[in-house]
């Protein structure tokens, strides 16, 4: 889709503030008064990489960051082309946004007491909404945050923190999976659901340690998209055997049945 093809479900929207909160990791706040009053923890938007840009033509994917007020944020990894167009958008310039899109994370859910955040990588973009719902509705929830070194970590609006680095730079030494089993085999945490966005490699693992301890556990997909709204059905996932036989589907699409699916539906 094209700025010339311009969905009528986007709008334009100015940036309001650009920061750069870790190596390659850039924040946009933007002006979006509808989108801030209607996003839940765990949706996302879709944006074009330039207006009046065709190449490159697909939009991208990115998890809502903050919401304060009218504004909205979102955090981008400057690792591509259209990626990097848009880590290097100025205050006053517009982005075309197409959102929320998505369904959120299963928050309010009576199967857990304690919330566990499993974050890595830019995955970190999709738990900040979640830790504020928490933070209003004083649920119990820590945040166990995984990165190759101190440098990467982008925590500003994060809570109840435990760093965990591949090289030991801080926190603890390895990954936050095997910090959470460590407290898991200590009994640290009672009836506790996992929240898990990041890596692939990451959720995986995430999830075999909940099939291990016997606890519910969600993930937030990361994909690449064109429409973000299920027409080009780019974005495919697939279902479970168990999901299959229920939905009579093999695959969900990510952008509209998630991007957060309980762990007993897909296969990741």
């Amino acid at each position: 889709m094209t700025s010339k093809q311009h969905d009528s479900r986007s709008t334009l929207a100015p940036i309001t503030e650009r920061r750069e909160i870790a190596p390659g990791l850039v924040v946009l706040r933007f002006l979006h008064p509808a989108i801030a009053s209607a996003v839940v923890p765990g949706q996302f938007v879709n944006v074009l990489p330039k207006i009046g840009f065709t190449d490159p033509l697909l939009r991208r994917p990115f998890s809502l960051y903050w919401v304060e007020g009218d504004e909205c944020e979102i955090i981008i990894q400057d690792h591509g082309r259209g990626t990097s167009i848009l880590a290097h958008s100025q205050v006053g310039e517009h982005l075309d946004i197409l959102g929320p899109l998505g369904s959120p994370w299963r928050y309010t859910s009576d199967d857990f007491d304690t919330a566990v955040l499993v974050v890595g990588g830019v995955g970190v973009a999709a738990m900040p909404l979640l830790t504020k719902h928490f933070l209003k509705n004083e649920i119990p929830f820590a945040t166990y945050y995984g990165a190759r070194n101190a440098s990467l970590f982008a925590d500003e609006y994060l809570a109840q923190v435990r760093y965990a680095t591949d090289d030991g730079s801080k926190g603890y030494h390895g990954t936050n999976i095997s910090m959470l089993r460590d407290e898991l085999e200590r009994g640290s945490h009672p009836r506790i659901k996992l929240f898990a966005c990041g890596p692939t490699k990451m959720m995986q693992a995430a999830i075999a340690l909940a099939e291990e301890f016997n606890v519910p556990c969600e993930v937030s997909l990361e994909t690449e998209m064109a429409c973000g709204v299920g027409i080009c059905q780019g974005c495919p996932v697939e279902t479970s055997e168990t999901e299959s036989i229920t939905s009579g589907r093999k695959f969900y699409l990510v952008c509209t049945q998630g991007p957060s699916f309980l762990k007993e539906q897909i296969v990741l």
